[in-house]
C-alpha cells in the first residue's frame, strides 16, 4: 500500500507541475503576441498624442485655421485712401493700363508751348492756289497725348484713353494745306496743355482667369471715379502760312510779285 500511495503522490506532483507550466504559458505571451500587443499600445499612445495636439478651434470645426479671431500680429488690409481728390489722384497716378480715362469736358482755356517747325517752308510763286502736305511717314495724323497729371501727381503710366472724345474736341493734327499766291507756308508741332474733367474706370481682377495677375490697383476694382480733373498735354501738327515779304518774293520767286 505504501508503494501505491507513493506512486500516486508522484503522479499528482507531475500533473500539478504540467498544469502550472500550462498556466504560465497562457499568462506569458509568445514573442509574436507580445509584439502585437506592444504595437496596439503604441498606436493608442500616438492617437492620444494627436488628440492632445488638436487646438480647441480645430476641434470646433475650424479646419486648422483661426475661427473667431486672427492670430497675433495679423493686420487686415485697410484698402486705399479715396477720401480726398488728392488721395484719389495719388492712387490713379500709376494705375496705368488697369484704368481707362474718358474725358467729358474741358475746364478753362488751352495753353500752348513753343512751336517747332517741321521740315522747310514752302513758297507759292504762282498765280494759283497750291496744295502742300507733310509726309505721312513723319506723322500718325492723330492728336498725340504726351502728358497727364492729377493735381500735384504726374501720371507715370498713361492709362487707356478714350481718343474719340479728343478727336471731336481738340484741334486735330493737319497734314495738308493750301497756299494762296504770294504766300509762304510750313508745318509746325506744338504742345498744348489744358485741364479736363472726366471719369476714370478702374478694372478689377478677371474672374474668369484663375491665373490673372493681381496688383495694388486691380485688387480694389472694379470702381469708377467720376468728375476727376486732370491736366492733359498733347501735341498737334498745324499748317501755318503768311504773305511773303517783298524781299522773300525777290529772293524766292525771282521778282516782286507772283507770276
Amino acid at each position: 500500500m505504501n508503494g501505491i500511495a507513493g506512486a500516486q503522490s508522484a503522479l499528482q506532483v507531475e500533473v500539478g507541475e504540467a498544469e502550472m507550466n500550462q498556466r504560465v504559458r497562457n499568462a506569458v505571451p509568445s514573442s509574436r503576441g507580445w509584439r502585437a500587443r506592444a504595437a496596439v499600445v503604441g498606436s493608442m499612445a500616438v492617437a492620444a498624442t494627436l488628440c492632445l495636439a488638436i487646438t480647441p478651434a480645430q476641434a470646433d470645426g475650424g479646419g486648422g485655421g483661426w475661427v473667431t479671431s486672427p492670430p497675433g500680429g495679423y493686420t487686415p488690409d485697410p484698402g486705399p485712401d479715396w477720401s480726398t481728390p488728392e488721395a484719389v489722384g495719388k492712387f490713379l497716378a500709376d494705375c496705368g493700363q488697369d484704368c481707362t480715362f474718358t474725358p467729358t469736358s474741358w475746364v478753362g482755356e488751352p495753353s500752348e508751348g513753343t512751336p517747332t517747325m517741321l521740315g522747310k517752308p514752302r513758297e507759292n510763286c504762282t498765280t494759283e492756289n497750291v496744295d502742300f502736305n507733310y509726309g505721312e511717314s513723319e506723322t500718325t495724323g492723330e492728336t498725340t497725348i504726351v502728358g497727364l497729371s492729377l493735381g500735384a501727381n504726374p501720371v507715370s503710366l498713361l492709362p487707356k484713353i478714350e481718343h474719340n472724345w479728343f478727336t471731336q474736341n481738340t484741334e486735330s493734327t493737319q497734314t495738308t494745306g493750301t497756299l494762296k499766291p504770294g504766300e509762304v507756308g510750313w508745318f509746325d508741332e506744338v504742345t498744348v496743355s489744358r485741364k479736363a474733367k472726366g471719369n476714370w474706370q478702374l478694372a478689377g481682377v478677371d474672374p474668369s482667369n484663375p491665373f490673372a495677375p493681381v496688383n495694388a490697383h486691380n485688387k480694389y476694382g472694379p470702381h469708377e471715379f467720376t468728375d476727376v480733373e486732370s491736366d492733359i498735354s498733347y501735341k498737334v501738327i498745324r499748317v501755318q502760312s503768311r504773305a511773303m515779304t517783298e524781299d522773300e518774293r525777290t529772293t524766292k520767286c525771282g521778282n516782286s510779285s507772283p507770276s
